[in-house]
């Protein structure tokens, strides 16, 4: 996926899209059916879905990016809550000069998602919400492993956990190649705002159309949690991917 870089509150961030390359200056054409913006997950890239991004892209106009801290855009620490990320994608928007947004919101991408739709609607088309939830369950454990691992006194967790049982190999690598490009810092704290964030109350104030993808597999974001925002999401719709554990998007 061609690359270029914009610059939203001091920060040069790097973003993804699809199509014709154009100048430094110059934003890509985002006319072709619908304008979807992928916002990606705790401690990851706007690259993490660029084979969904890539599919989508026959019939659509699909845009990541890379938050401040995270894969190749400026910065060395998190923002710290799920609101300032949000504040952050509204005014990535607003210099994008674009159409509103399919967001495709995956982890903690999903409760930004949910987060735009209820604070700044007017750049949101729709929503699909991935592997996520309203009200994330991240164990004392897991934090206290990738503190250890931001202090330097672990290495980082190479595990399947994050895939099904049947996901391949090369895919699990691949994915693990995508989560190292951030530093464990910024995917420690990320983890802490995740924790923090809670918007189960919320969610029948959201007004957009809105489809849940959820992993058969997933133990982070386990189908239950999908389910809650079905129910309480006016409109939801639920789709349970068989095979596909918290990485779905790769």
């Amino acid at each position: 996926m061609p690359t270029k870089y914009v610059d939203v509150d001091g920060y040069a961030v790097n973003y993804f899209h699809t199509g014709r390359t154009t100048v430094p200056s110059t934003v890509p054409d985002v006319t072709k059916g619908k304008f979807l913006l992928y916002i990606h997950g705790a401690g990851s890239n706007g690259h993490f879905a660029h084979k969904l991004l890539d599919g989508l892209s026959a019939k659509h106009s699909p845009i990541s990016f890379d938050f401040p801290g995270h894969g190749r855009s400026s910065g060395t620490e998190s923002l710290k809550s799920v609101a300032a990320y949000s504040d952050f994608v509204y005014a990535l928007w607003k210099k994008l000069g674009a159409r509103p947004a399919v967001l495709i919101g995956h982890s903690m991408g999903g409760a930004i998602s949910m987060d735009l739709a209820l604070r700044h609607a007017d750049m949101v088309d729709s929503l699909i919400l991935t592997c996520t939830a309203a009200r994330f369950n991240i164990p004392d454990d897991r934090l206290k492993i990738w503190e250890q691992v931001m202090k330097g006194r672990a290495g980082q967790p190479f595990t399947k956990d994050s895939c099904s049982p049947a996901t391949p190999m090369n895919i699990v690598q691949e994915g693990w190649g995508e989560q190292i490009k951030t530093d464990p810092r910024v995917r420690y704290f990320d983890l802490v705002a995740c924790r923090e964030v809670n918007l189960t109350g919320q969610l029948g104030q959201i007004r957009k159309p809105t489809l849940v993808l959820a992993g058969q597999d997933d133990q982070s974001t386990p189908v239950a949690q999908s389910e809650t925002l079905r129910e309480k999401i006016p409109g939801a719709k639920l789709v349970v991917i068989p095979q596909a554990g918290h990485w779905l998007p790769i």
